[in-house]
This record gives structure tokens, C-alpha cells and sequence, in this order.
């Protein structure tokens, strides 16, 4: 079987629908921006004692030294570069390297464990890696000397000077940023390398810490020119924003608001390489920051502390997000700063399939984080039949864009794509496992997971619902809901608290605070666990599995 499900008449329905197509890659971008604005500020990260500042002539003068040094150690089209780095400025650069060369990029989150990243190396077969030694306890450095040792194809490049006890096939970083390579090469030899936006190039893993990730294709025909380009100016990022990345620079939504979004606008970013809330803040003043971008659990963080609300934030005019809702109160809270908080919603897979219109949408739709979808997408609302439901009906939300599938992995790739329920007539859609609503404006509401809803009795309770409601309690910093096993009823409501303070809070007062606000008392959980943090996945979700885990083995105590 072959190994990527690209068509062409997937693009030309794509275009039927109204997508984007250009012929440029990241690459091209860059070339761009370097022409129009080289001596501006680009990019900005915290990897090290001081800040790191490179302009647009700056980093289209590294990322073409790259380019170089990677074709002399023999990397070829189609080969892969896996980047282990936490946020900073060479991360970004490989997704510029690699589609001018057009090879592939895989960024890894560097809370990956031992097993899982060894068990991808195996999977994907990079021909260059890119790493730091080590990462809070993680020791990199040992875990690639055994990649080393299995694949004799591999070279590891490390952030920092080299050390007698690495191994053959292992450099520092800094080789790949080499001048000296400019004594064989001139910058007319980038014209031998033709660019290709239909060239599968950006690899995204599609699970969390635990077990060997999926690994998402994806082009820069249908991540970048129909997903980025539209969220970027839905959102009304432009040249003139200054924007801080708040979370991983790896995965999907890193790579939307941290490359492609700054390369298409020609604006600026700063790579929080640690997260510190006491640093965001005092950059964003420094800096003159107009963005936040991206982690939602740490924007929350963010701005449910006390620095939030004593800090002028004048500069500071929008919070766009991705991965998983904000709870409501802290969107209100940003509104009554005047700061309009904006979400794309999507998966790994397919991207982001919708967003709001900030020009256009009101404030009740900030506030329920729905969005219409984009050009170039489908978007279907369908019932346990497979009938596309109308507005004002719920059902689990399919989406269609050009795909690629996985790396390596044709069955799954069918799997996911295949309709194998409903006679084909779902072919090339993926179906997401969330449940959604159309409204009749045309805006899609999603209002939880389909494994998520709670059955009580003969009654569904959406788990978003009352983590909404729970989440403006004014002593509750993070919730969430689960369903508790029943012998009776099936489910019942359990809930996860994370206080303000500290101190525990006891089901009559929720029960108290659900009932002023007029929720249905058969939605009321019955119990609670308050706990010092809840567990979330690298893109900031919260891991109900294993919220459920602690239900199963009794480690909750109602």
C-alpha cells in the first residue's frame, strides 16, 4: 500500500470549496520578508542567559547556512530532520531548512519519554537530529547514543559545546550554523532547489507522552495556504504585531502560531523557551508584545494570577489559542482589559477547521469559542446514521481537507479516513470523536468529546457545560468533569477541582452555586476531588484518560 492517501483531486476540490493555493513554501516566505524587511526584528527566544535577536536578513542568512551544511552531511529530498529542542530559534528554522529542501520536519515535544522516542526513531528513520542534551532530568544525550547505535544512517546534532564522551555521528549544533560552509557555496546555488508546496514536509505526532504517537503528514498546500493563511487574517495578526509563544514549538499548534504565522505576516516572535509567569509579563511590557499565542492552559494560568491583574498590559490587544477551549470567565476577564481572545479549533490530522471572523463576531460567540469553517474545508454535523444534521441539531463532527495521512503507516491511515460504517459516503473525512452544533449564523459550537459525555440514566450531560459554569466560580482555577461508573444509573458526575487557594471546597457549595445559576440539579456532580493539579497532555488538554484511571482504581474519593 502506498504510503501517503495525496491526490490531486483532493486539491481541486479544495479549491472548489474555496481554499487557498499559492506556490510558495516557508521558504519562500522568508526569502520574502528578508527583501522587504531585513533589518526588522524577527525573531526573539529565551535559550540562554540573554535574549537571542535575529532580524528577517538574520535569519534568512542562518537558515540558508543550514541548508548548506545538511546537503554536505549528504541529506537528501525526502529524508526527514527530527528537532528534539524546546522553543527557540533553530526549532523554527528547520521548517524553513527542510521545505526549501524539501525533506520533512518531525518536532518532538521534549517531555517525550525514553521508550516513546525510540520507538518513533525506529518509526520514522530521521537521517538528522537536532537536540538538546538534556531536558528537566531527561538525559537526551544517552537516549540518542542508543539511536545511534541502532541506526548507522543517523547524525545527532546537540545544543552546546561537543564533549569527549559523545559518539561517532554526534556534533554540536553550532557545526550546522557554520560560516565556513559559504567557502564552497553562493547564495545563486538555493536556485538548484525547487520548492514544492505538494511535497509532504511538516510531520506532526498525534498523541501525548505515553505510547509510540501516529505520525500526521501534512503539505504546505493544505496546513499552511488553507489553514494558516486563513486563521492568521481571521485573527488580524499583521506586520506590525509582536506576538510571544506560550507553550511548545513542536506540534501542531506551535508551528501555526510560532512560523507560520509570523512568516506570513512579516511580525515578530518571541519563543518562551521556560515557561515563567513573571517573565511573560515583564516581556510583554519590555517588548511592547500586542499577542499572546497559543497553550491554553497556560494562558489561563496566566491570567487567573495575580500579575495579570496589576500589570498595565497596554500593548497587549489579543490572545489567540488552539488545542482546547479557555474557560469563559477567563475570556471575560481578558474582554474587560479590552483584549479579544480568539480560538481555532481542529486536529492534528486535518488542522484547524475553523475560527471565528474577529471582524465580524460578536461577543457571545467569542464567548461560546465557536467558529465558521474555512475555505477549503468541509465541516459535517452527523447523527449515529451518518445523516448530516441541520442546524440546531447535536452530533459528532466530521471534517474534510487534503490529507496525506501517516508516515509509515497505511493501515492506519485507512482506518481513519475509510468510511467503513456508513456505506463510503464519508470516504476522506475525518471523523474527530467530538460532538458539535451548528447555529443558524452558520457558526459551529462544539460542546465535548463523544467518549466524554456522561450517560445518567436515560439523560446526556456534556461535561463542557458544567466545567464552563464551574470555571466562574470565584474560587476554582481548573475543573474538569468526568463520568463516574454507576451499577444503577451507569454514570454519575465527578468532578476535578484545582482551588485559588488551596483549601478544599465541598459539594454543597457547588451544588449551591450550579443551583443560582439555574443547572439542571440532575447535572450537579456528585463527586468531587480536589486536587493540587490536573494532569495535561503537551498541548495543554487536560488527560481525562487518566482522570477516569484514578475513578477505576478507586484513587477518588467522593
Amino acid at each position: 500500500m502506498q504510503d501517503s492517501l495525496l491526490r490531486f483531486d483532493q486539491v481541486l476540490r479544495s479549491r472548489q470549496l474555496g481554499g487557498r493555493h499559492y506556490d510558495w513554501v516557508h521558504w519562500d516566505l522568508l526569502r520574502a520578508n528578508a527583501e522587504h524587511y531585513g533589518g526588522r526584528e524577527a525573531m526573539v527566544d529565551t535559550f540562554g542567559p540573554e535574549l537571542r535577536r535575529r532580524t528577517w536578513g538574520d535569519v534568512f542568512d542562518e537558515v540558508n547556512t543550514m541548508i548548506f551544511q545538511l546537503l554536505d552531511a549528504g541529506l537528501l529530498q525526502g529524508d526527514t530532520v527530527l528537532s528534539h529542542l524546546p522553543a527557540c530559534l533553530e526549532g523554527a528554522y528547520l521548517d524553513m531548512v527542510t521545505s526549501k529542501l524539501r525533506a520533512k520536519h518531525l518536532g518532538l515535544n521534549v517531555d517525550l519519554g525514553r521508550a516513546e522516542l525510540l520507538g518513533l526513531i525506529a518509526k520514522v528513520r530521521p537521517k538528522v537530529a537536532v537536540i538538546v542534551p538534556e531536558w528537566h532530568g531527561r538525559p537526551f544525550i544517552d537516549w540518542y547514543r542508543e539511536a545511534l547505535a541502532r541506526d548507522p544512517e543517523l547524525r545527532v546534532y546537540v545544543a552546546g559545546d561537543r564533549q569527549d564522551r559523545w559518539p561517532e555521528r554526534m556534533f554540536p549544533l553550532s557545526d550546522l550554523l557554520s560560516p565556513a560552509v559559504w567557502d564552497r557555496y553562493q547564495v545563486r546555488d538555493l536556485d538548484y532547489l525547487k520548492t514544492d508546496p505538494l511535497a509532504v514536509h511538516e510531520l506532526l505526532p498525534t498523541a501525548g507522552t505515553t505510547g509510540i504517537p501516529k505520525v500526521s503528514q501534512r503539505t504546505t498546500l493544505d496546513w499552511f495556504h488553507v489553514h494558516s493563511v486563513a486563521i492568521a487574517e481571521r485573527a488580524q495578526h499583521t506586520v506590525y504585531d509582536s506576538r510571544m509563544l506560550i507553550g511548545p514549538l513542536s506540534g501542531g499548534s506551535g508551528r501555526l502560531w510560532g512560523v507560520h504565522t509570523p512568516l506570513y505576516t512579516g511580525g515578530k516572535v518571541i519563543y518562551l523557551t521556560e515557561f515563567d509567569e513573571e517573565a511573560v509579563f515583564t516581556l510583554t511590557e519590555q517588548e511592547n508584545l500586542t499577542i499572546w499565542t497559543w497553550n491554553p492552559a497556560l494562558i489561563t494560568r496566566l491570567v487567573t494570577s495575580s500579575h495579570f491583574d496589576r500589570s498595565p498590559l497596554a500593548s497587549l490587544r489579543n490572545v489567540s489559542y488552539s488545542g482546547a477551549p479557555l474557560p469563559a470567565d477567563v475570556i471575560e476577564k481578558l474582554f474587560a482589559r479590552g483584549i479579544k481572545a480568539f480560538n481555532v479549533y481542529g486536529t492534528s490530522e486535518v488542522g484547524g477547521c475553523m475560527s471565528p471572523i474577529l471582524a465580524q463576531t460578536d461577543t457571545e460567540h467569542l464567548l461560546a469559542a465557536a467558529g465558521v469553517p474555512f475555505e477549503g474545508f468541509d465541516v459535517a454535523v452527523v447523527d449515529g446514521q451518518g445523516k448530516r444534521l441541520p442546524a440546531g441539531e447535536t452530533g459528532e463532527i466530521l471534517i474534510w481537507n487534503i490529507h496525506s495521512g501517516y508516515l509509515h503507516d497505511p493501515e492506519e491511515s485507512q482506518n481513519t479516513y475509510r468510511d467503513r460504517e456508513w456505506g463510503g459516503r464519508w470516504d476522506g473525512y475525518q471523523r474527530t470523536g467530538d460532538l458539535g452544533v451548528y447555529d443558524r449564523e452558520g457558526y459551529l459550537r462544539v460542546v465535548g468529546r463523544k467518549k466524554d459525555m456522561i450517560l445518567r440514566g436515560a439523560q446526556n450531560i456534556f461535561p463542557k457545560e458544567i466545567e464552563d459554569c464551574l470555571s466562574m466560580h470565584p474560587r476554582i482555577r481548573d475543573v474538569a468533569v468526568v463520568g463516574a461508573p454507576d451499577p444503577v444509573l451507569g454514570e454519575r458526575v465527578a468532578v476535578f477541582l484545582v482551588t485559588d487557594d488551596g483549601k478544599p471546597i465541598d459539594l454543597a457549595e457547588i451544588h449551591e452555586y450550579l443551583s443560582g445559576l439555574d443547572v439542571a440539579k440532575y447535572k450537579w456532580p456528585e463527586q468531587i476531588r480536589c486536587v493540587a493539579e490536573l494532569p495535561l497532555g503537551p498541548g495543554g488538554k487536560i488527560k481525562k484518560d487518566v482522570l477516569r484511571s484514578w475513578l477505576s482504581k478507586r484513587e477518588f474519593n467522593p
